[in-house]
């Protein structure tokens, strides 16, 4: 081997350690754009829902509703964790399951859209986010409720 091609070949070598393959990215980065301000207003009021990253593998979430006259109806904390490759959903709301946080574990995923289920639960036993846009996102919630299939959308805009 000529002095030149074990020059080029550590070189290379050198240069590939270096570089090193980045991390690729988490399911948690892949659903980013669920992060920021959310609103959806109605003649009924106003629901809004705010995240923020609070570190490598958690979304932070605070959920409101709001009548039509600026009063807070419902509040709710809602983390999405990610744990051992796969995503929970995990919202606490006041004045429901005494207080307790609800775990529903994904059950879909894609770049644009995130299913979470938790058959056991009363309502919703599914929670789906789909992007639509940089600005607009669909929530949903569904399940069975006193014997039927029930289903509410929350068109949000980002703002």
């Amino acid at each position: 081997m000529s002095k030149l091609a074990f020059i080029v070949i550590v070189s290379c070598i050198f240069l590939q350690a270096c570089s090193g393959d980045k991390e690729s990215p988490t399911k948690l980065d892949k659903i980013d754009w669920v992060l920021g301000y959310w609103e959806m207003s109605s003649p009924q009021g106003t629901v809004t829902e705010s995240w923020v990253r609070t570190s490598d593998s958690v979304f932070s979430g605070v959920g409101k509703f709001l009548d039509s006259a600026g009063k807070i109806l419902t509040t709710e904390e809602i983390a999405i964790v990610l744990r051992d490759d796969e995503l929970l959903y995990i919202p606490t709301v006041g004045g429901q399951n005494d207080g307790q946080p609800v775990t529903f574990q994904e059950a879909g995923f894609s770049d644009s859209m995130v299913v979470f289920e938790n058959k056991g639960h009363d309502f919703p036993q599914r929670i789906v986010y789909v992007k639509q846009g940089e600005d607009k996102m669909l929530a949903y919630i569904e399940g069975e409720m006193n014997g039927e299939h029930m289903k509410m959308e929350y068109p949000y805009v980002k703002h």
